[in-house]
């Protein structure tokens, strides 16, 4: 069969190939191709692309290659995929997109020149395309700075402020005369995808064992099944949006005091047009695969507070699995042969990835979520403990003071005060509502609550009560205590301080003090008590939480 027209055609398809790339390589290799100081040229090689680093610049180019969910054979579909890849990371990363670059002969040698307009030609034949970006440094990449110990919550909160507004600005689906067909970001489309991961995992001798041994394909297929009208509902109402598809910690970098998201998917509109919670899964699925759990609720956290959407975690954790299985694979792929000298540890990443992917499953099949109120009056420190504690924890915390202020879906919260009007009772009420319907996302979707509300009237306090016994979920409350002076020395210096979601003042605080209702014999039962008279830092060391840990032990529960 190899003598056969159609596999002379490939295999001379498949020659022409790398020798075009043997002489764009050797071309972008050289100084002297380039029309500003190159420097020290350095190289970035990925299976789709290379990037060269030269001087102030960085070029991006495509492989002429065809691997089926991607075919960049042809001249045209290489220049396509760098317009569109300047024109999607333009959300993501501007900054650093500047424009496309012609590779051509020049007598007998390839030079690089800036193409200024479309259909702009110079003299000789253009060979390629180049997106050209401007260079930062590489020790600033997420992965590196993770690797060196320097990144830092400053840098999750800023990427998760990042990506909030991203996906609050991204085109969504349906919308406009161009927009994507029905199929993209449908339940359908992703139960392709997840599947289509599992096959050669389940296929190749070195990971079939794991992934049969944590049931992932039965466990997967049981939450597509259960999640199809949850995700197609997702779709309806605007959720599937124009997202990065791609968010790994080598594609994020710290860039001043922003974090910039770039190199998104350009190249499959089935990759791109996803749920946005199957975006920011991605991320959560490297934060932990690399071993930082406790960034990864951070950044879960931090996210929601931007957002407030909890009705997105229904689906989280099977995002994460298909994350996880999606880069196990890549793994694999990557190793090739036992021979090639990366393939263990190509292996070994494989191998983390899947037990992730098994952890998410199990998590799926028996989840142990809890409810936790916060009591507390103003200036006892339970929204920065709470704070504290989800980050430590894993428990979704659901913050009174920033839902009462985001006055619409998927809308940060305004830092402006409130009028009157929104603290009558008949308001207060209604927000407890408001509490109530986004805690119980979060519990139907198998994590612990914590919910940060002072919770000073009864009434309030027996509405999640009951919820918890209509989900048959245990409760808590967590008292936050400190002496009155110190609470009034707290709400004061906010006062004085940057705005912040809280409106309570002195005033507030006194008639708080006046008119709580006080813990009865019952809620007294399910009650830890935490002084919050400490200093700050107290509140991000286990220890301190030490009682709360205590008790949930000794109900052989799990937060």
């Amino acid at each position: 069969m190899s003598d056969t027209p159609i596999s002379r055609h490939v295999l001379n398809r498949q020659r022409a190939a790398r020798r075009h790339s043997r002489l764009v390589d050797a071309a972008l290799s050289r100084a002297s191709t380039y029309a500003h100081p190159a420097g020290r040229i350095v190289r970035i090689e990925t299976h789709i692309s290379v990037v060269y680093l030269s001087g102030r610049y960085a070029y991006k180019i495509m492989k002429p290659v065809d691997f089926g969910f991607v075919n960049f054979v042809r001249l045209d579909a290489r220049l396509r995929c760098c317009e569109a890849e300047i024109r999607l990371n333009a959300p993501f990363a501007g900054p650093i997109y500047r424009d496309t670059g012609e590779l051509f002969f020049d007598g007998r040698r390839c030079k690089l020149r800036l193409r200024l307009r479309r259909g702009v030609r110079g003299n000789g034949s253009v060979i390629d395309y180049a997106v050209r970006m401007r260079r930062f440094d590489q020790r600033l990449l997420f992965s590196n700075l993770l690797s060196h110990g320097e990144l830092s919550t400053v840098d999750i909160d800023a990427a998760a402020t990042r990506l909030a507004a991203n996906h609050r600005h991204a085109r969504r689906a349906g919308r406009g005369p161009k927009a994507p067909a029905a199929r993209l970001g449908s339940a359908a489309l992703l139960r392709e995808q997840v599947l289509a991961a599992l096959g050669p995992l389940e296929a190749d001798p070195r990971t079939a064992h794991a992934v049969e041994s944590a049931a992932l394909r039965a466990i997967c297929e049981s939450e597509l099944a259960r999640l199809a009208r949850h995700l197609d509902a997702r779709r309806a109402n605007g959720f599937v949006r124009a997202c990065h598809g791609d968010l790994h910690l080598d594609n994020i970098v710290r860039y001043g005091r922003h974090a910039l998201m770039f190199d998104c998917i350009e190249f499959s509109d089935e990759l791109r047009w996803i749920d946005v919670t199957c975006d920011l899964a991605f991320l959560l699925m490297d934060l932990r695969a690399h071993g930082q759990a406790a960034y990864a609720h951070r950044m879960l956290n931090r996210y929601l507070e931007a957002t407030g959407d909890f009705a997105g975690l229904a689906a989280l954790r099977l995002y994460v699995a298909y994350r996880a299985l999606v880069r196990a694979l890549v793994a694999m792929l990557k190793a090739g042969s036992p021979a090639r000298p990366d393939a263990q540890a190509s292996a070994g990443a494989a191998s983390r990835y899947l037990a992730l992917a098994a952890t998410e499953a199990r998590a799926m099949r028996e989840p142990a979520p809890w409810l936790l109120l916060c009591h507390g009056f103003s200036g006892s420190g339970k929204s920065v403990a709470s704070r504290a504690l989800a980050d430590l924890s894993g428990a979704i915390r659901v913050s009174s003071d920033l839902e009462r202020k985001r006055l619409e879906p998927f809308a940060p919260p305004t830092l402006d005060a409130l009028p009157a009007s929104a603290y009558t009772q008949a308001a207060l009420d209604a927000h407890y509502e408001r509490l109530v319907a986004h805690v119980r996302d979060v519990l139907n979707a198998g994590y612990t609550a914590l919910v940060d509300a002072t919770f000073l009237k009864a009434t309030h306090r027996a509405r999640f009560a009951a919820l918890a016994r209509e989900l048959n979920r245990p409760i808590l409350i967590l008292n936050f205590h400190a002496p009155q002076a110190r609470l009034a020395e707290r709400v004061n210096a906010r006062a004085r301080g940057p705005r912040d979601a809280s409106d309570a003042g002195a005033e507030v605080l006194a008639a708080q003090v006046a008119q709580a209702d006080p813990l009865d014999a019952r809620e007294r039962q399910r009650t830890v008590d935490l002084d919050t008279d400490v200093e700050i830092g107290a509140f991000s060391r286990e220890p301190w939480w030490a009682p709360l840990f205590a008790r949930m032990r000794a109900e052989d529960g799990e937060i």
